[in-house]
């Protein structure tokens, strides 16, 4: 099974590994770093801030970054940002220690952070293809995916645990660790020459960013990608981030619900990306996207409405395995098998893109919503996947769109 799938090349495994080493780091960090903002700051709108401040240069310089992936190399780029970002958390750790942190630290490091990121993202999502062959790209996804799944699980937890037993400094130093372990094991990628072509100058990372969005306006299958990831972030962004707060407000023990809502999310994204690494993936991804996102539509209406919150969990549950199994592994195998190699960072900063852009339109809408009524709020999240589930069903070409990274016979088309 897997001995005979992505694990077979070694710089998969190297590369695997320190990213879900990272990846753990990044769970903890999360819940390390909004302790230590709200600490120094005092205020949630102090913590708004600073994520916001993170939140700016990454969305700016995503296509940048995208742009530089292709003329560059994914593991030129994913050492770099790995590497600013290792600095940039163990200065905080440092200046955590000694009692010397201030609110200005903690700007700047959430823009560092955020500006690697708009570099790491492009980069990580372009690396694959050189990690493994085309026919193990759908079980290599569900691998990364599982490793992320886990670190979501089990990071806040250490974080917390850390935070407890060893300090806030201590913390932080475990994640700076986690980036610099990352950047080592990324050396077992294969290296990419570099022409003298390819050396970075404002003019030709611009024409790079023209091109790319131009291959984006030509080709449809980008086209559809980019609708289903931007009425994703639609919907679910403020759902997560208001929805399933307020819903839990209806059902008594509502704390005690909404941590069973989302573990049961989390649960079933768990299971849906370990399915994918056994049953790898159909090749009519047109028909798989289509189904999901009306599931996901129908999904999140009928929520807004349940009477009981055990329903809910359920729903959750297995909604989170169809979307781990569709978006999470089946999304990036068909992207990365139907974009050209040199093409590939860009699409993949072009497709991060509503992801940070539309967060906060959902978050914000989804919150006036549901001061009125959750049913509201819930409804205004099923639309986005309705409409594009809805619109691709009657479109044929969206309905023939295949990905050469299918199951298990997929190497014999």
């Amino acid at each position: 099974m897997l001995s005979r799938g992505p694990f077979r090349s070694r710089a998969f495994r190297w590369v695997w590994g320190g990213e879900a080493v990272s990846m753990l780091g990044d769970a903890s960090y999360e819940v390390v770093f909004a302790w230590l903002v709200l600490s120094v700051t005092g205020s949630p709108a102090g913590l708004g801030a600073v994520m916001l401040a993170a939140t700016i240069p990454r969305g700016l310089l995503l296509l940048v970054g995208g742009a530089i992936t292709d003329r560059l190399s994914p593991r030129l780029l994913m050492l770099g940002a790995h590497v600013a970002r290792g600095v940039a958390v163990g200065a905080l750790a440092v200046l955590s220690a000694a009692h010397a942190l201030h609110v200005w630290h903690l700007f700047a490091i959430g823009v560092v952070v955020g500006i690697a990121e708009a570099f790491f993202w492009p980069a990580s999502g372009s690396i694959m293809p050189s990690l493994v062959d085309e026919t193990d790209l759908p079980r290599a996804n569900a691998v990364f995916g599982v490793a992320e799944q886990a670190s979501r699980l089990a990071g806040p937890l250490l974080g917390g645990a850390l935070m407890v037993w060893a300090g806030v400094p201590a913390a932080l130093g475990f994640n700076a660790l986690t980036f610099f372990f990352a950047a080592g094991t990324v050396l077992a990628a294969p290296r990419r020459e570099v022409t003298a072509g390819a050396r970075i100058s404002v003019g030709a990372v611009l024409g790079e960013i023209r091109a790319g969005l131009s291959y984006a306006r030509r080709n449809v299958e980008v086209r559809i990608v980019l609708l289903v990831v931007a009425a994703s972030a639609l919907s679910y962004s403020g759902l997560f981030a208001v929805g399933l707060p307020a819903l839990s407000r209806n059902f008594g023990n509502g704390s005690l619900v909404l941590g069973a809502m989302f573990s049961a999310w989390g649960l079933g994204q768990l299971v849906g990306t370990v399915s994918a690494t056994v049953t790898g993936l159909p090749q009519r991804w047109g028909l798989l996207i289509i189904g999901m996102a009306v599931a996901e539509g129908t999904s999140f209406a009928v929520l807004g409405v349940v009477p009981r919150y055990q329903l809910a969990v359920v729903l959750l549950a297995l909604l989170g395995a169809g979307v781990a199994y569709s978006s999470d592994v089946a999304l990036p195998s068909f992207v990365q098998t139907t974009t050209p190699a040199a093409m590939l960072g860009r699409v993949n900063s072009l497709l991060d893109l509503p992801r940070v852009a539309l967060a906060p339109l959902s978050i914000a809408g989804m919150g006036l919503l549901a001061a009125i009524d959750v049913r509201w709020a819930f409804a205004f999240a099923a639309l986005p996947m309705l409409l594009v589930g809805l619109g691709l069903a009657t479109n044929r070409q969206a309905r023939g769109l295949t990905s050469r990274a299918g199951g298990s016979d997929a190497g014999s088309r």
